[in-house]
Protein backbone atom coordinates (compact mmCIF):
# COMPACT_ATOMS: atom_id res chain seq x y z
CA UNK A 1 0.00 0.00 0.00
CA UNK A 2 2.52 2.42 1.24
CA UNK A 3 5.74 1.01 -1.17
CA UNK A 4 9.36 1.60 -0.28
CA UNK A 5 7.66 5.22 1.51
CA UNK A 6 5.72 3.35 4.59
CA UNK A 7 5.71 6.05 7.22
CA UNK A 8 6.61 4.03 10.53
CA UNK A 9 4.57 1.96 12.42
CA UNK A 10 3.79 4.22 14.75
CA UNK A 11 2.18 7.02 12.54
CA UNK A 12 -0.85 4.03 11.58
CA UNK A 13 -1.84 3.76 15.16
CA UNK A 14 -4.52 6.00 17.35
CA UNK A 15 -3.23 9.39 18.76
CA UNK A 16 -0.46 9.45 15.63
CA UNK A 17 -1.37 12.36 14.65
CA UNK A 18 0.15 14.58 17.74
CA UNK A 19 3.08 11.98 17.53
CA UNK A 20 3.73 12.33 14.26
CA UNK A 21 4.08 16.48 14.96
CA UNK A 22 6.15 16.03 17.84
CA UNK A 23 8.43 13.93 16.13
CA UNK A 24 8.50 16.59 13.19
CA UNK A 25 9.10 19.07 15.49
CA UNK A 26 12.09 17.10 16.95
CA UNK A 27 13.33 16.50 13.49
CA UNK A 28 13.32 20.07 12.27
CA UNK A 29 15.28 21.13 16.07
CA UNK A 30 17.98 18.83 15.50
CA UNK A 31 18.65 19.63 11.90
CA UNK A 32 19.23 23.33 13.18
CA UNK A 33 22.37 21.82 15.03
CA UNK A 34 25.33 23.50 13.28
CA UNK A 35 27.56 20.61 14.08
CA UNK A 36 25.30 17.96 12.65
CA UNK A 37 24.56 19.84 9.13
CA UNK A 38 24.81 18.20 5.60
CA UNK A 39 24.02 14.51 7.69
CA UNK A 40 22.20 12.08 5.69
CA UNK A 41 18.45 12.27 6.15
CA UNK A 42 18.59 8.58 7.93
CA UNK A 43 20.51 9.65 10.75
CA UNK A 44 18.58 12.24 11.68
CA UNK A 45 14.85 10.17 11.28
CA UNK A 46 16.68 7.90 13.73
CA UNK A 47 18.00 10.64 15.79
CA UNK A 48 14.76 12.29 16.18
CA UNK A 49 13.05 8.75 17.01
CA UNK A 50 15.04 7.87 19.99
CA UNK A 51 15.38 11.69 21.58
CA UNK A 52 13.20 12.96 24.26
CA UNK A 53 12.51 16.91 24.27
CA UNK A 54 13.04 18.63 27.86
CA UNK A 55 11.85 22.49 29.10
CA UNK A 56 14.00 22.80 31.82
CA UNK A 57 13.69 25.98 34.35
CA UNK A 58 16.71 28.43 35.16
CA UNK A 59 18.20 27.16 38.12
CA UNK A 60 17.19 23.57 37.55
CA UNK A 61 20.36 20.79 37.92
CA UNK A 62 20.20 18.94 34.66
CA UNK A 63 22.66 16.35 36.20
CA UNK A 64 25.31 16.32 39.06
CA UNK A 65 28.64 15.23 39.13
CA UNK A 66 29.06 11.59 40.39
CA UNK A 67 25.57 10.98 39.18
CA UNK A 68 24.83 7.84 36.84
CA UNK A 69 25.49 9.28 32.88
CA UNK A 70 22.88 7.43 31.06
CA UNK A 71 22.13 10.23 28.87
CA UNK A 72 23.70 12.65 26.27
CA UNK A 73 21.98 16.17 26.00
CA UNK A 74 21.45 18.51 23.03
CA UNK A 75 20.73 21.81 23.74
CA UNK A 76 18.47 23.59 21.59
CA UNK A 77 17.60 26.90 23.22
CA UNK A 78 19.21 28.19 26.32
CA UNK A 79 22.32 28.70 28.40
CA UNK A 80 23.93 26.15 31.14
CA UNK A 81 27.00 25.99 33.05
CA UNK A 82 29.41 23.27 33.69
CA UNK A 83 30.95 23.19 36.91
CA UNK A 84 32.86 21.07 39.37
CA UNK A 85 32.49 21.33 43.50
CA UNK A 86 35.49 20.98 45.71
CA UNK A 87 34.84 20.24 49.16
CA UNK A 88 36.63 21.03 52.65
CA UNK A 89 36.95 24.03 55.01
CA UNK A 90 35.66 26.38 51.88
CA UNK A 91 33.78 24.48 49.45
CA UNK A 92 33.14 26.05 46.39
CA UNK A 93 32.62 25.42 42.52
CA UNK A 94 34.55 26.21 39.92
CA UNK A 95 32.63 26.81 36.60
CA UNK A 96 34.40 25.21 33.67
CA UNK A 97 31.96 26.81 30.81
CA UNK A 98 28.81 28.56 29.98
CA UNK A 99 27.66 26.78 26.71
CA UNK A 100 24.67 27.51 24.55
CA UNK A 101 22.61 26.78 21.60
CA UNK A 102 23.56 24.07 19.80
CA UNK A 103 26.05 22.34 21.97
CA UNK A 104 26.16 18.55 23.39
CA UNK A 105 26.22 17.93 27.12
CA UNK A 106 27.64 14.48 28.93
CA UNK A 107 29.10 13.05 25.85
CA UNK A 108 32.23 11.99 27.69
CA UNK A 109 31.13 10.34 30.36
CA UNK A 110 28.24 8.66 28.51
CA UNK A 111 30.56 7.10 26.31
CA UNK A 112 33.00 6.35 28.77
CA UNK A 113 30.19 4.75 30.90
CA UNK A 114 31.23 6.18 33.97
CA UNK A 115 29.09 8.54 36.43
CA UNK A 116 29.30 12.49 35.66
CA UNK A 117 32.24 14.05 36.13
CA UNK A 118 30.99 17.74 36.27
CA UNK A 119 27.80 19.06 37.22
CA UNK A 120 25.06 21.07 34.79
CA UNK A 121 22.62 23.58 35.58
CA UNK A 122 20.07 25.71 33.27
CA UNK A 123 20.84 29.18 33.88
CA UNK A 124 17.93 30.33 31.72
CA UNK A 125 15.19 28.23 30.49
CA UNK A 126 15.94 25.76 28.39
CA UNK A 127 15.07 23.26 25.89
CA UNK A 128 16.93 20.19 25.45
CA UNK A 129 16.71 16.82 23.56
CA UNK A 130 17.67 13.90 25.76
CA UNK A 131 19.34 10.60 23.68
CA UNK A 132 20.05 7.51 26.10
CA UNK A 133 23.37 6.22 25.89
CA UNK A 134 22.72 2.96 24.41
CA UNK A 135 20.82 4.35 21.66
CA UNK A 136 23.70 6.99 20.80
CA UNK A 137 26.16 4.45 20.87
CA UNK A 138 24.19 2.34 18.24
CA UNK A 139 23.63 5.62 15.94
CA UNK A 140 27.47 6.11 16.30
CA UNK A 141 28.13 3.01 15.06
CA UNK A 142 25.85 2.92 12.01
CA UNK A 143 26.59 6.08 11.11
CA UNK A 144 30.42 7.08 10.65
CA UNK A 145 30.27 10.62 9.34
CA UNK A 146 28.16 11.26 12.31
CA UNK A 147 30.35 9.33 15.08
CA UNK A 148 33.11 12.19 13.88
CA UNK A 149 31.02 14.77 13.87
CA UNK A 150 30.83 14.16 17.94
CA UNK A 151 34.51 13.25 18.46
CA UNK A 152 35.13 16.26 16.80
CA UNK A 153 32.84 18.29 19.53
CA UNK A 154 34.40 16.48 22.45
CA UNK A 155 38.16 17.64 20.97
CA UNK A 156 36.47 21.09 21.05
CA UNK A 157 35.14 20.75 24.73
CA UNK A 158 38.77 19.59 25.30
CA UNK A 159 40.56 22.98 24.09
CA UNK A 160 38.20 24.84 26.00
CA UNK A 161 39.11 22.83 29.17
CA UNK A 162 42.67 23.50 28.20
CA UNK A 163 42.40 27.16 27.96
CA UNK A 164 40.82 27.27 30.99
CA UNK A 165 43.36 25.82 32.75
CA UNK A 166 45.95 27.95 31.34
CA UNK A 167 44.04 30.66 31.64
CA UNK A 168 44.25 29.72 35.18
CA UNK A 169 47.85 29.31 35.63
CA UNK A 170 49.46 32.14 33.45
CA UNK A 171 46.45 35.18 33.93
CA UNK A 172 46.23 37.41 36.68
CA UNK A 173 42.98 37.57 38.20
CA UNK A 174 42.46 40.95 36.50
CA UNK A 175 43.36 39.81 33.06
CA UNK A 176 40.90 36.77 34.03
CA UNK A 177 38.06 38.88 34.69
CA UNK A 178 38.16 41.10 31.62
CA UNK A 179 38.73 37.91 29.42
CA UNK A 180 35.38 36.44 31.17
CA UNK A 181 33.40 39.48 30.26
CA UNK A 182 34.31 39.55 26.46
CA UNK A 183 33.47 36.32 26.26
CA UNK A 184 30.15 36.82 27.68
CA UNK A 185 29.30 40.28 25.83
CA UNK A 186 30.33 38.17 22.58
CA UNK A 187 27.36 35.04 23.36
CA UNK A 188 24.70 37.82 25.20
CA UNK A 189 25.43 41.44 24.56
CA UNK A 190 24.23 44.11 22.05
CA UNK A 191 26.11 46.53 20.41
CA UNK A 192 25.31 49.94 21.05
CA UNK A 193 25.92 53.58 20.75
CA UNK A 194 27.48 53.48 24.86
CA UNK A 195 28.96 50.36 23.55
CA UNK A 196 28.22 46.52 24.03
CA UNK A 197 25.19 45.77 26.71
CA UNK A 198 24.54 42.30 28.37
CA UNK A 199 22.86 41.49 31.17
CA UNK A 200 25.35 38.04 32.31
CA UNK A 201 23.76 34.71 32.60
CA UNK A 202 26.41 34.28 35.42
CA UNK A 203 25.33 35.97 39.11
CA UNK A 204 28.49 37.84 40.53
CA UNK A 205 28.85 34.91 42.81
CA UNK A 206 29.13 32.32 39.78
CA UNK A 207 31.67 35.20 37.49
CA UNK A 208 33.83 34.98 40.58
CA UNK A 209 33.84 31.04 40.69
CA UNK A 210 34.52 31.26 36.99
CA UNK A 211 37.51 33.70 37.33
CA UNK A 212 38.91 31.19 40.49
CA UNK A 213 38.94 34.25 42.29
CA UNK A 214 36.54 35.42 45.33
CA UNK A 215 33.32 37.42 45.63
CA UNK A 216 35.27 40.18 46.94
CA UNK A 217 38.74 40.13 44.74
CA UNK A 218 35.76 40.01 41.34
CA UNK A 219 33.83 43.56 43.19
CA UNK A 220 37.19 44.90 43.55
CA UNK A 221 38.02 44.07 39.52
CA UNK A 222 34.86 45.44 38.30
CA UNK A 223 34.80 48.51 40.27
CA UNK A 224 38.25 49.50 38.71
CA UNK A 225 36.95 48.64 35.31
CA UNK A 226 34.34 50.96 35.99
CA UNK A 227 36.28 53.61 37.64
CA UNK A 228 38.40 54.07 34.36
CA UNK A 229 35.58 54.17 32.37
CA UNK A 230 36.27 50.85 31.09
CA UNK A 231 32.75 49.15 32.17
CA UNK A 232 29.51 50.63 33.14
CA UNK A 233 27.77 48.78 36.22
CA UNK A 234 24.51 50.11 36.09
CA UNK A 235 21.87 48.38 37.61
CA UNK A 236 21.73 44.41 36.46
CA UNK A 237 23.23 45.13 32.89
CA UNK A 238 27.00 45.93 32.46
CA UNK A 239 27.80 47.81 29.32
CA UNK A 240 31.90 47.72 27.80
CA UNK A 241 32.53 51.04 26.76
CA UNK A 242 35.57 50.82 25.63
CA UNK A 243 35.87 46.95 24.23
CA UNK A 244 39.35 47.72 22.92
CA UNK A 245 40.52 48.61 26.22
CA UNK A 246 39.13 45.89 27.73
CA UNK A 247 40.50 43.56 25.37
CA UNK A 248 43.77 45.26 26.19
CA UNK A 249 43.22 44.06 29.85
CA UNK A 250 43.47 40.18 29.10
Amino acid sequence: MYGENAPPSWARLPGARCRAVEHLTKLEGLQEFEFLAGLEEGFFQALAISAEMLEMGAGTALYREGEPSGAVYFVREGRVKLYRSFSGPKARDQILGVVGDGSVLGLASALEGRPQSQGATALTDCVLYAVFRDDLIELMGRFPEASLRLARTLAARNRDLEDLVGDLVFHSAPQRVARMLLNLATEEGRVTKRGVVFTPSLSRQEMAEATGISREALSRALSRLAQEGILDLGGKAITILKPAELRSRT
